[in-house]
């Protein structure tokens, strides 16, 4: 009976934590592997742009910031700069400097800048990255 006191207000407390609201946005990926051979002649340079974000980091873990407004660049090759591109404040960066040029079919980056701000168990990272924006031409 003792036992039964117990594992009522516990089962409780369990069903009621786990019964909360919980929305996620996803965006399904096709690992598709293509090839398209692009030459300068079919470009259009359109301007230089700049993006710029920001990321809070909490114990290492990525905290607030653009979760889910993300470009991303392949990485070619290991170096440093490489573990940027997979950041997600660089990504967002990235993603404003695509979003400032609207006729721009994709960035080219050029640059980029990351200022961070250590504190106490954190940090925060202030990213600035410099593209060429072009259009593909139309034939």
């Amino acid at each position: 009976m003792k036992n039964i006191k117990t594992i009522i207000p516990l089962l409780l407390i369990l069903f009621l934590m786990g019964s909360c609201t919980v929305y996620q946005a996803s965006v399904p990926k096709a690992n598709v592997q293509a090839q398209v051979n692009v030459s300068l002649s079919d470009l259009e340079y359109i301007k230089d742009a700049t993006g710029t974000a920001k990321q809070s980091y909490l114990m290492g873990l990525p905290l607030g910031g653009d979760k889910y407004k993300q470009a991303s660049v392949s990485s070619i090759g290991d170096g440093l700069v490489n573990v940027y591109i997979r950041n997600r404040g660089y990504n967002s960066a990235l993603f404003n400097a695509l979003k400032s040029v609207p006729d721009a079919d994709f960035v080219l980056p050029v640059s980029m800048e990351v200022i961070s701000d250590r504190m106490f168990m954190g940090r925060e990272d202030s990213i600035i990255v410099k593209v060429k924006a072009f259009k593909l031409k139309v034939q």
